[in-house]
């Protein structure tokens, strides 16, 4: 399976599974078997999509997978931090790791135990803590990051701090207003995030672009529950309605608001580098894990490929290759193995990038 450069993440909590996912069986290299679904549609792939052969949906299971390279993307197993640019870190402590990203020479980790969530900021220069922050959203070529924190102490506070960290330096947004801080993308120089009017139910979201080093952010109007930005900023991913039963979701131009196309099969939830592709998971989803991980046409939102598995988290290595990581299907309990696979967008073949490990692993930022 060739392989390409480039990078973007599409990362889950322990807390909050909302994976990138999808279906079929495949094993090593060979063709995955086609579960009497029918092949992808013999369509022209839009600008960047690229053409795919096989069945469109695939039960993936890792017994018998080929191994690979080890990722690109940076990524944790157990509390060392690996790949992307940069040697091993190990991350101090003992608190769960939710999330991990490498900015430039430094890590960034974000943790959690009985007093809340933490971002631990690691270089040479040491270990500092910010608490309260709850999310981190990378730019497209990993030169910072972006998150938000806010008092999470009784009784509660109003107001919060939106940083835009370049890995030697923070930029701050400080506001005085508004509960609930959380980053949605950082995109073309900009930092979106959310907040909302009141602390408990009733309370109406609004979502804010913000230029780091400008004093105040302005009110998107467009697009008031944005996911996810393509990283040129022009395209987003959107939440419609969210009930007991699912969820439906939204493709839009982020200048006019217009929408593209809407669909209540998949939670869309990242983008491909280029933009091209979007990804998502089926909306229906309640369990510990993705139950699939989807990649459909941004465009037209035409479904290009869906792996089926226990997908805990999700990234694209680049416009080609998605990597999963994905619990042993036969497994069963807290302890079971995962592995890191990368899977082809055109064909739908996998490979193992990270053999099975009975320690944590996770997909960076």
């Amino acid at each position: 399976m060739k392989r390409k450069s480039g990078l973007l993440v599409v990362s889950v909590t322990a807390v909050t599974v909302a994976a990138v996912v999808l279906g079929g069986t495949v094993a090593s290299r060979r063709v995955p078997h086609s579960e009497s679904v029918a092949a992808a549609a013999p369509l022209p792939p839009s600008t960047g999509v690229p053409a795919t052969t096989g069945p469109t949906r695939i039960t993936l299971s890792l017994q018998g997978l080929g191994k690979g390279q080890p990722p690109t993307n940076p990524y944790l197993v157990g509390r060392e931090v690996r790949g992307g640019a940069g040697g091993p870190v190990r991350i101090p402590g003992t608190e769960d790791v939710l999330e991990i990203a490498r900015v430039n020479s430094s890590v960034l980790a974000l943790t959690t135990n009985d007093n809340g969530w933490h971002l631990q900021r690691l270089n040479a220069h040491g270990t500092k803590t910010i608490n309260g922050v709850n999310h981190l959203e990378i730019n497209a070529d990993r030169s910072g990051a972006a998150f938000a924190s806010y008092d999470g102490g009784l009784p509660p506070v109003e107001g919060g701090t939106v940083y835009a960290d370049s890995g030697s330096s923070l930029k701050t947004l400080k506001l005085k207003t508004g509960w609930n801080f959380k980053v949605l993308a950082y995109a073309a120089g900009k930092v979106y995030y959310q907040s909302s009017d009141v602390l408990g139910s009733g309370a109406t979201w609004s979502t804010y672009a913000w230029t780091p080093g400008e004093p105040k952010a302005s009110l998107v109007k467009t697009i008031p529950y944005l996911n996810k930005l393509t990283a040129d900023g022009k395209t987003a991913a959107s939440t419609l309605l969210v009930n007991n039963s699912g969820s439906c979701s939204a493709i839009s131009a982020v200048s006019t608001g217009l929408r593209a196309w809407k669909t209540c099969d998949y939670s869309l939830n990242g983008f491909s580098p280029g933009g091209a592709m979007v990804f998502g998971s089926p909306s229906r989803d309640q369990g510990s894990c993705a139950s699939a991980a989807a990649v459909l046409d941004a465009r037209t939102g035409r479904l290009l490929r869906e792996w089926k598995a226990c997908v805990q988290n999700a990234a694209p290595e680049d416009d080609e290759h998605l990597l999963l990581v994905v619990r042993t299907s036969d497994a069963v309990g807290n302890n079971s193995p995962y592995g890191i696979v990368r899977c082809a967008i055109s064909t739908g073949e996998c490979e193992l990038a990270m053999p099975l490990s009975p320690e944590q692993l996770l997909l960076s930022s």
